[in-house]
């Protein structure tokens, strides 16, 4: 199965939410007016906070990541293929590249794991390796360690063999990596080695994802661990799933396989031994999540589902930090195929949900107002564009989306000929002939039969006959193999998508991009995209001009129709004296990292009422 759809779906498996269809307004055009109020959301609930209690010894740290899925297991910061398994690493055994809040590499620093120099006119990078950044064997990270990594994510049978889409347009902005990947060389020859702690990145081009690290691998292996070990069996390696070696603040000392990994502290991390020796960390399924924070089971909790929020935001051994998420949710209407020989997107014009029309019209049937608001409990909001609502200044203001107008989608339909001939509430095709559409959704807990009744309801309103693709819903196997083989029996599907701190969306929409699953492309989209990461677009000015362009074209074309952007949020048991959870501290900033870490008392605390 492909790596990126795992992400993908798996991130919209943790935004579904109870849904009671009769609630959801019906279709009533009022309920757009509807709004939530970021900032007192921002107010009530901060993304760090810090208590004056005193520090005890304590050795171990318990944490849960909420999941009605096991983890896969690939324990590597940039090779994984699971959103769950990188909530297992993210803070534990990642962090070679600091961000600044903005979400920027931290440039020029003596004092990150590796010193990043950008030469515009070089079109270079420079790499300088901290000497106190080693792995937690004691070994220094060394040139050879980003050299094997650059080379297994642009080798054509791990790519193959691992279904991954990390080569992307971005990457093969690397001098000689097109030319490794076709098998035309056995190196790759932009990068260029200069000792075991330097070396240099040769560019085509310098454009903006070279200062969000867009055009880099963002975490490496261990080249030792991988010596020998086939391009074609690096995603079955003991060296990904039994033993990986880190250098973030923890490192692996035993596994529970899909269950639970227990993490030690790693000695050597740079920035000195963490002051909590051990961190126990397991999957929480779902139905146990408000009775483990209630007892006071775990220290942190990793993506607690929305439905429970009513119940634990007033208990008082807990506190909650949100912040906005990283992704959203769309319709990803089918239009054609993945050219996995060319690793191209082939769009089919003649494709049932090609009309443009038709997609309008079954997003003004949606009241995504209605659902954040009384669903989604004021930490969610209407996605007005594909761009994440936290890159303000690349986003035009006045783009709002699709308000719900059930008047506005039925005359949409009419005016493009389906029209209802036979009188029986449905719409028949522009041939006049019978017409149904199938929805992929994925199943998940007691939410995801309630949600999908209300889209059919809603677009049965506006005379759509529309079907869950076998009447049901799928597993989550099912659905990533069948998204991903671009199963014709799938119209369009329900999903979300992970926005990464380079705010660049080619790798997600663009026509070389895996992450496409609808299939959708043009020259004026590619023309669009292309332009937000050209040389011209490093101008903070000329970029902000770019993304808005990008941003009219997609809402002129909808390749995907965008749903909802949320807050993500986590539960931190009162006992933990500081956490900051601030999305540029995910790649380590100079604040705060896991190796700082401390508790206030020898158990984690219980809620008063519990």
């Amino acid at each position: 199965m492909n790596g990126k759809l795992k992400k993908l779906i798996s991130l919209f498996a943790g935004m579904m939410l109870l849904v009671s269809c009769g609630d959801v307004n019906g279709g009533k055009a009022d309920a757009a007016k509807q709004e939530v109020n970021l900032n007192e959301i921002e107010q009530k609930y901060p993304v760090a906070y810090k208590n004056e209690g005193e520090v005890v010894p304590v050795d171990t740290l318990k944490v849960a990541v909420v999941s009605s899925s096991p983890y896969k297991g690939i324990f590597n910061g940039f090779l994984y293929s699971s959103s769950i398994d990188n909530d297992f690493m993210q803070y534990t055994m990642n962090g070679a590249f600091p961000t600044n809040p903005d979400f920027t590499l931290v440039l020029d620093s003596d004092e990150t794991p590796i010193k990043v120099t950008v030469n515009p006119e070089e079109k270079t990078v420079t790499y300088k390796i901290n000497p106190k950044f080693k792995w937690s064997n004691g070994e220094p990270v060394t040139t050879k360690d980003i050299v094997k990594t650059y080379e297994i994510v642009a080798n054509q049978k791990y790519i193959e063999s691992s279904s991954s889409s990390r080569f992307n347009k971005n990457r093969k902005k690397i001098v000689g990596i097109q030319e490794y990947n076709e098998g035309k060389a056995d190196k790759i020859s932009g990068l260029e080695v200069i000792d075991d702690s330097t070396m240099k990145i040769h560019l085509t081009e310098v454009t903006p994802s070279v200062y969000w690290g867009g055009n880099f691998v963002s975490e490496f292996v261990n080249a030792k661990q991988f010596e020998g070990v086939p391009m074609d069996k690096i995603i079955e390696s003991p060296a990904l799933r039994k033993n990986p070696l880190s250098y973030g603040p923890y490192y692996i000392k035993d596994i529970v396989q899909g269950e639970k990994v227990i993490f030690e502290a790693n000695p050597y991390y740079y920035r000195g031994e963490p002051k909590i020796k051990t961190i126990e960390m397991e999957i929480l399924p779902p139905s146990q999540q408000v009775a483990a924070i209630k007892s006071g089971k775990y220290d942190i909790v990793f993506s607690p589902e929305l439905n429970i929020f009513p119940e634990i935001e007033n208990l008082d051994n807990i506190n909650i930090l949100a912040r906005k998420a990283m992704y959203f949710s769309y319709l990803g209407f089918h239009v054609g195929k993945w050219d996995a020989e060319k690793n191209e997107v082939i769009t089919d014009p003649n494709s049932k949900m090609y009309d443009i029309n038709l997609k309008r019209a079954m997003a003004y049937a949606i009241d995504n107002d209605s659902i954040a608001k009384q669903f989604y409990h004021g930490l969610a909001m209407r996605a007005p564009s594909p761009i994440a609502p936290i890159f303000t200044q690349l986003r035009n203001p006045e783009v709002d989306g699709f308000k719900i107008d059930i008047e506005k989608a039925k005359k949409i339909l009419d005016d493009a000929g389906y029209k209802d001939v036979d009188g029986d509430g449905i719409r028949e095709g522009k041939d006049g002939k019978p017409i149904k559409f199938t929805l992929a959704m994925m199943s998940g807990g007691d939410i995801a039969e309630p949600l999908s009744q209300y889209y059919l309801q809603q677009w049965k309103s506006i005379g759509l006959n529309v079907e869950l693709v076998d009447g049901r819903l799928l597993d989550i196997n099912n659905f990533y193999d069948r998204v991903e083989a671009d199963d014709p029996a799938i119209d369009f599907c329900l999903a979300a998508i992970g926005f990464g701190s380079d705010p660049q969306q080619v790798s997600l929409f663009g026509k070389t991009a895996g992450f496409n699953i609808s299939r959708y492309t043009s020259e004026t989209l590619e023309k669009a995209l292309a332009n937000t990461v050209s040389p011209e677009a490093i101008d903070d000015q000329k970029r902000a001009e770019f993304y808005k362009e990008y941003e009219r074209v997609f809402m002129d074309e909808i390749p995907v129709v965008p749903q909802l952007n949320k807050y993500e949020y986590l539960v931190v048991n009162k006992r933990v004296k500081m956490f900051d959870w601030t999305e540029s501290r995910r790649g380590f900033g100079t604040e705060f990292d896991w190796s700082q870490l401390e508790l206030t008392a020898p158990e984690p605390i219980v809620d008063s009422k519990n």
